[in-house]
């Protein structure tokens, strides 16, 4: 891989915000815009009486979970830089997905939500983080989905310039917000490339993010023998009791009732090409009968082996690819199928909105890009 040239000094930069205030949270802090613009529900309006307005800065955020803590550094990240690959994408964009998603940023331009990238944590942001962790926050509130959320800023001034300053120096990974990178992308686009533009990010550490896969999900009805004999064309397959037990073997696959274990037995290509769900779909899932659909999907297994047991479908669970393997993916200049990767967990919606006056910049910009 050739390396991209440098970020430019201003790449990555504070950003003028509004914060959820505490006694709104409940109300405001929900899924992702993303999640509503998949099941075409309409925007939430702008309640500006639920945000308090903050000096433009850079901000420590963690989502605390069951599992474990994720802590991001929140800041802006120019579109140049995605256009001059000094952050990468690993995953394929659905086209449809991202013009919707460009026009929910053009209709509430205000409400944007996070992109998570990774990178090579440097000193500085190692210590912008431990500083954060050990003094009172800004805002520390309940998720919708149970994880909590915590908020603090960066001091202004030479520290958070010390901290953009190291965070411009190397290559960041896209871990989740492939289509959201590609929409903000085509809104500036359409503005005439205008300045003041920015990609919001949740940076975090390699490895700050759990990995994992989305299952496939296949609609019937199917014929099962015949998927069967597609899957052993290449696959060693036996049957197993349960999904966990298929898993052992690579790929667990729900089929007419019963589970199996799915191993590849050919010559695993490099990049892309060989991780597991990507061979699935060369494979198999790519041979099945003209008008077949192939749905990504994140849900319950018990709930999907319900849905395959309703209309005679199949349920394909890869396993999830190593975070070695996506980043020399990305460092290659290759993509997976979308839908392939899942980092987890998702930044919360609603708990930052852009300034408005940024936001009224960006309006006039795209009613007139020849002026930008």
């Amino acid at each position: 891989m050739t390396e991209p040239p440098p970020m430019t000094s201003g790449s990555v930069h504070p950003f003028a915000a509004w914060l959820v205030r505490p006694d709104a949270a409940a109300g405001e802090v929900a899924a992702m815009a993303e999640t509503a613009v998949a099941a075409r529900s309409g925007p939430r309006p702008v309640r500006p009486e639920a945000y308090d307005a903050m000096a433009p800065a850079v901000y420590v955020y963690r989502q605390r979970t069951p599992v474990a803590d994720h802590v991001g550094i929140v800041c802006d990240i120019t579109p140049e830089v995605f256009v001059a690959g000094r952050v990468l994408r690993h995953e394929e964009v659905q086209a449809d997905r991202v013009e919707a998603l460009s026009h929910y940023l053009e209709s509430v331009p205000q409400r944007v939500d996070l992109v998570s990238t990774m990178h090579h944590a440097g000193p500085v942001a190692e210590r912008a983080v431990a500083d954060a962790l050990v003094s009172p926050p800004l805002l520390d509130v309940p998720g919708a989905d149970g994880t909590q959320q915590t908020v603090w800023q960066v001091p202004p001034g030479a520290s958070t310039e010390e901290l953009c300053r190291e965070l411009e120096t190397g290559l960041h990974y896209i871990a989740d917000g492939h289509h959201r990178v590609a929409a903000a992308l085509r809104v500036w686009e359409r503005s005439g490339r205008a300045p003041g533009h920015g990609v919001l990010c949740a940076v975090y550490s390699l490895g700050g993010l759990r990995l994992e896969s989305f299952d496939r999900w296949v609609h019937g009805p199917l014929d099962p023998q015949a998927f069967l004999t597609l899957l052993e064309r290449d696959f060693e397959v036996r049957p197993a009791a349960d999904a966990r037990d298929a898993a052992r073997s690579g790929s667990a696959v729900y089929l007419g009732g019963r589970w199996y274990g799915a191993r590849f037995t050919g010559v695993r290509p490099g990049g892309a090409a060989g991780l597991d769900v990507s061979l699935l779909h060369a494979l198999v899932l790519d041979h099945l009968p003209p008008g077949t659909s192939v749905e990504p999907v994140r849900e319950l297994t018990d709930v999907l082996v319900a849905a395959c047991d309703a209309d005679g479908g199949a349920l394909v669970i890869p396993p999830a690819p190593g975070l070695a393997a996506v980043t020399a993916i990305a460092d290659a200049g290759e993509v997976v199928p979308a839908k392939s990767t899942f980092f987890a967990p998702k930044p919360a919606s609603g708990i930052f909105l852009r300034a408005p006056a940024a936001v009224d910049d960006r309006r006039r910009a795209l009613a007139h890009p020849e002026r930008a």
